[in-house]
């Protein structure tokens, strides 16, 4: 079975009147994605820390009635509630979520030359805030959210943009690369409960070297190597695709040049050829016994007496 996935926009349409919140809505992959749904007939509300942009975009958009545009700055967890209630009060609903907003390593983390003077000063976790917590902050949220108001079978869904940060090595980029792990291992964790006990879905869509602001001193010297380089749309229609495809539940999709692939079933499906067959089957025993969490939860109430 081919992991090719490649969304076809003819589908789109089923976005119509659908209601999506977006973090990071006012530029690059963000924009694309705000562009392609009001396209597609979509109600959006978006957030962003950048407000030209943000409304230089909603009247680019020419649709006041159907994208609003919120400043938001993803670190305040404040911010979130006002995205969300804004969607809520204008609309009556949010059925889908789609985090994007997020930058590039900031600080000197991990430098070879750091000595013991050097560490002394508390670096910036800005990336940290923003990739990791402002995520965090906007599913949990988000989710909140999602719940209102549902009705048994109804699709809702999160996806949130990741990053081939997130599943191979990318040397220079520590903290950028933890952060992107870490949306990988929110995805993998939530998935199951959310997907089997609330029928809403969770993706990870994560790309590879893209045209954007943060990476506008790179992207000349991969062209110029002849390697492949996503524009913001290409991640816009894959987002579309996960948020229409209600089969896609769990999964992430590298995007690269355009094209994509999924590969969270290839890495669980040949887990016994990486690992060994017999610690993938004690490490899925293991996982049985933790099913959904309810093993977690137990053993926090006998910690805290609950």
């Amino acid at each position: 079975m081919s992991n090719v996935y490649n969304p076809s926009p003819s589908t789109f349409h089923a976005l119509t009147n659908k209601v999506i919140v977006i973090s990071g809505g006012a530029n690059g992959i963000g924009a694309a994605t705000v562009r392609h749904l009001a396209s597609s007939g979509a109600r959006v509300v978006f957030g962003d820390s950048d407000s030209a942009a943000g409304t230089a975009l909603t009247q680019s958009i020419n649709s006041p009635t159907r994208v609003l545009f919120v400043p938001v700055d993803v670190t305040n967890y404040a911010d979130h509630l006002t995205l969300f209630r804004t969607a809520l009060e204008r609309f009556g609903r949010v059925d889908h979520a789609v985090a994007v907003a997020g930058v590039g390593e900031r600080g000197d983390w991990f430098g070879t030359g750091l000595g013991v003077k050097d560490v002394e000063q508390l670096p910036t976790d800005a990336t940290v805030r923003v990739n990791l917590l402002g995520v965090m902050y906007f599913v949990r949220v988000g989710l909140a959210y999602l719940r209102e108001g549902r009705s048994e079978g109804e699709d809702r869904s999160v996806v949130m943009i990741g990053s081939a940060a997130g599943f191979r090595e990318s040397p220079g980029l520590p903290v950028y690369q933890a952060t992107k792990h870490a949306v990988q291992g929110l995805m993998r964790s939530l998935r199951k409960p959310l997907l089997e006990r609330e029928g809403i879905r969770i993706n990870v869509v994560c790309p590879g070297m893209t045209e954007s602001a943060m990476t506008d001193g790179i992207v000349q010297h991969y062209r110029r190597e002849g390697l492949a380089v996503n524009v913001p749309d290409d991640l816009a229609v894959t987002t579309l695709g996960l948020l229409v495809d209600g089969s896609m539940a769990g999964k992430a999709i590298y995007v690269e040049g355009g094209q994509g692939w999924e590969f969270e079933d290839g890495l669980k499906d040949t887990m016994p050829q990486w690992l060994g067959e017999g610690p993938t089957e004690r490490l899925w025993e293991a996982l049985r016994f933790v099913d959904k969490g309810d093993a977690w939860s137990f053993m926090q109430g006998q910690q805290t007496g609950t």
